[in-house]
């Protein structure tokens, strides 16, 4: 493997390659970018003075593509947010439709930093599930990404399990075929709702690399916008402001949502959500969102699903239920309904949080789009019975969540706690193998089973497992709080392996 660059030619990389493709890299950072500069020396069988060369003049396509390729992340899942699709439904699509901004029925997306794909695949596979309000509309996706790598990827639509661990099974048996080694091939009249292209967006035109010369309703730039500098940013975000259609939106991750600060963009808060309209502020209903994209007199209408009609005339349309029984009054969307049980939950009011998360379930299953929040719904279900000792509720909904995403393993290490309440210890490790199984990365998954295997005198097993978590503790930011740690960072569970001295 190549040397370490040093120090200085490391500043002086990091500031030709965000000249070159945006992608910033201050010195905090520099340990991660000295790992993929010499990847790429290897991928192009050349030495740290030629590349600092070729940066300095014109540097080729290939150069900028083994550099993108290695230094930006492109780890995700299908459906990786379900909070956001479900306000896509439930929201902002909806007001799209009621509050339509062209005179044809037309809703352009563009997913900017897609990775391999499954953002966009995503957004495919909910507007198919959207078939019956969405008919006669074109759809159009776009999809783009620095990473020639990744793009060529998410053309092919093979995953693994891995990208899957997040996806229903529903999902999965409906638009995945399976494959040997277990990997899944998505649909093909998914994958052709997609159209991809490389883009960098430090590029000045964007619409001829995405070659869209129509207003874009929806931008997502997820975990895109971390990757440079505030001056960059904003030239990123101006750019992008000038695609979007009056009214439209712009999506960004949850920690970069801060980064938007341009007078075109007007912030709306969801519940446990900030998102970006542009346009001008507008008067905030009681619930969060904006007013005038809420139906007259009623919170979201109802919408028929496909239902044949028997009068002359295009057998394909649909038509809204006017039914007096079923528009009596709003209907909540469920995303709000989740999010007040999460807030009763919060509160430590768990018999409120059961209450309204059944109502939910029940909702899905009544409902054939019903899949966004339906997993959600039961993990905290299982949470909250077992906050109230009612443990068998809890791993009977812990059990029935792991059925409907059976490659999840977070709710494999949720199962193992509740097993664990309940002094079900052979339980708790086997559910925790499962765990890792699926996620050979899940820290705590790893210092759970150690702690487990140490209470079952296991000493060597526990030394094996304990390893393995300080292993992969050493590649993450010392301050970063670990999921399902309670708040603990990685330095300090470090610190706390290593103080146990395991015999």
């Amino acid at each position: 493997m190549t040397k370490d660059i040093p120090q200085h030619m490391l500043k002086e990389l990091s500031h030709l390659i965000t000249i070159h493709t945006g992608l910033y890299f201050p010195e905090k950072k520099w340990n991660t970018l000295n790992k993929g500069l010499k990847f790429v020396i290897n991928d192009l069988n050349t030495d740290i003075a030629q590349l600092f060369q070729s940066l300095c003049t014109a540097p080729s396509k290939k150069i900028l593509d083994a550099i993108t390729t290695r230094l930006t992340i492109g780890e995700t899942y299908f459906l990786r947010d379900k909070n956001f699709f479900q306000i896509l439904q439930d929201h902002i699509l909806r007001g799209i439709i009621e509050y339509p901004k062209r005179k044809t029925k037309q809703i352009i997306f563009w997913s900017a930093g897609c990775a391999t794909g499954e953002e966009p695949y995503s957004l495919a596979i909910l507007i198919d599930q959207m078939a019956a309000l969405l008919q006669d509309w074109e759809i159009t996706i776009i999809a783009s990404d620095i990473n020639p790598v990744a793009l060529n990827k998410a053309e092919k639509g093979i995953y693994s399990s891995w990208s899957m661990r997040g996806t229903p099974e529903k999902i999965i048996k409906k638009y995945f075929t399976p494959m040997p080694g277990n990997y899944f091939e998505i649909a093909p009249h998914i994958r052709q709702m997609v159209r991809f292209c490389q883009l960098n967006l430090m590029n000045e035109d964007y619409r001829w690399s995405l070659n869209c010369h129509d207003a874009i309703d929806v931008i997502l730039c997820c975990n895109v916008l971390m990757y440079f500098n505030e001056p960059d940013r904003t030239r990123v975000l101006q750019k992008q402001s000038k695609l979007i259609i009056d009214n439209g939106w712009l999506i960004t991750g949850p920690a970069e949502a801060g980064f938007v600060s341009l007078p075109e963009f007007s912030p709306v808060r969801f519940p446990n959500a900030l998102y970006h309209r542009k346009g001008p502020p507008r008067k905030i209903a009681g619930d969060g969102t904006s007013a005038s994209h809420r139906p007259k007199n009623s919170s979201f209408r109802q919408f028929a699903p496909a239902l044949a009609e028997k009068r002359a005339g295009d057998p394909r349309k649909t038509r809204r239920i006017t039914d007096n029984k079923l528009s009596r009054g709003p209907e909540k969307p469920k995303y709000d309904m989740y999010q007040e049980a999460l807030n009763d939950y919060n509160r430590g009011d768990y018999a409120h949080s059961i209450q309204k998360l059944l109502k939910i379930i029940l909702k899905n299953q009544n409902n054939h789009n019903g899949f966004l929040m339906k997993t959600e719904a039961m993990i905290l279900l299982a949470k909250s019975y077992a906050n109230i000792n009612e443990l068998q509720s809890a791993r009977s909904w812990c059990e029935k969540a792991i059925a409907t995403e059976k490659l999840n393993p977070e709710i494999y290490y949720l199962l193992s706690t509740i097993f664990q309440s309940d002094s079900k210890i052979d339980d708790a490790l086997k559910s925790l193998k499962q765990s890792i199984y699926l996620d050979a990365g899940f820290i705590m998954a790893h210092f759970t089973l150690g702690m487990l295997q140490l209470q079952k005198n296991m000493p060597g097993e526990s030394r094996k497992s304990m390893q393995n978590a300080l292993s992969l503790l050493k590649t993450k930011d010392p301050d970063e709080v670990l999921p399902y740690s309670e708040g603990m960072t990685a330095s300090r569970l470090a610190e706390t392996i290593k103080s146990m001295k395991i015999k």
